[in-house]
């Protein structure tokens, strides 16, 4: 009795097995991907629809090129610019192609459109349930699109009579940098009524770059001698300078965990936000020809991650070190690799 009982017990068992392993969700040969890891954005050439999508896993062990098409089987289009993510979506902004792709961010299906309001899109945020994107033609309209981020729709516009570019968010606040190509020194407060609060003006050099980490805002700016970290906090003011004395042209600024990277030239500094001192090079890498030899550079989990793009019309390597400068990997990327992101 008690071995038909446990035949049919094991029996049961086999059956509840079975039906729950069906192949939408057990299949060794063909599981879904995640793309969780890191992601390249490349821009591709201006004109064509050759931008794309890298991505390299967490153990940095390969590289797999152009994930969007491969998933989607459709190119992504014309200079690819940016990447923002909230909850499982992916933004990616499309520059010269005007518009936003959204897609899921770990499995990176297709899941919305954006054109409306579309022109020229830089950068992507998000904060109070929406999403801006600084929208910058050349000589002609510099404005903020705001979205809702439950549905997509458009919400209202932000004219700006200054550049947008970099746009990012601490609290419940959006700071936006009226600087491009190592020219303007302004950031906008837009608050969480969608209204433009306040302008900051940052007294030493021009901005070339804007980032966000632990709820505060950073802007590294240089006046041709000096490079400068300002700390803004969610509030809107100015926290703290640092002067790099002698450091002349920084750019590429990255924070993560209060490490701060850097690059002037292709010198990568690495300090720490609570440090007054002006940093040593860390290490030096060499220039491709006649070309600037870093193009992107970010901190992410702990290494530094920095692309070459080359002469601009080849694929790019990107290039994984230690934070005192040991290579740990390099790979091929896309033509123009310009983003690097944690996903």
């Amino acid at each position: 009795m008690k071995f038909n009982k446990f035949l049919t017990a094991v029996f049961a068992s086999t059956l509840l097995f079975v039906a729950s392993c069906n192949d939408d969700d057990f299949d060794l040969d063909n599981q879904e991907k995640s793309y969780s890891g890191i992601l390249v954005t490349n821009e591709g050439n201006f004109g064509t629809p050759s931008g794309s999508v890298s991505f390299i896993p967490s153990d940095i062990s390969t590289i797999e090129n152009d994930i969007y098409k491969t998933v989607n089987n459709t190119a992504l289009g014309d200079v690819v610019n940016n990447i923002g993510f909230s909850g499982d979506q992916a933004y990616i902004i499309v520059n010269n192609s005007n518009k936003i792709e959204v897609v899921n961010r770990f499995r990176f299906t297709k899941t919305a459109t954006i054109t409306d309001n579309v022109k020229q899109p830089r950068y992507v945020t998000f904060a109070n349930n929406n999403f801006y994107v600084t929208n910058s033609t050349y000589l002609g309209e510099q404005y903020v699109a705001i979205y809702n981020a439950a549905n997509n729709s458009f919400i209202k516009k932000v004219p700006f009579t200054d550049t947008v570019e970099r746009i990012v968010s601490a609290g419940s606040k959006v700071f936006v940098q009226h600087a491009s190509y190592g020219f303007g020194n302004t950031i906008s407060v837009i608050n969480n009524t969608n209204e433009v609060e306040k302008t900051i003006t940052l007294p030493h050099g021009q901005i070339s770059k804007t980032v966000a980490s632990d709820n505060f805002v950073y802007t590294l700016t240089q006046d041709g001698t000096d490079t400068y970290l300002y700390q803004i906090n969610a509030a809107g003011n100015i926290a703290k300078e640092t002067k790099y004395a002698g450091i002349a042209n920084g750019e590429n600024l990255s924070v993560e965990n209060n490490q701060v990277v850097f690059n002037s030239k292709g010198n990568v500094y690495v300090t720490t936000v609570s440090s007054p001192a002006t940093p040593a090079p860390a290490f030096t890498i060499a220039p491709f020809a006649d070309f600037s030899t870093i193009y992107a550079l970010e901190i992410l989990n702990g290494k530094i991650f920095i692309s070459d793009a080359k002469d601009y019309q080849e694929a790019s390597k990107v290039s994984v070190y230690s934070l005192s400068g040991a290579l740990q990997k390099s790979f091929t990327a896309g033509i123009i690799a310009g983003g690097l992101y944690k996903n």
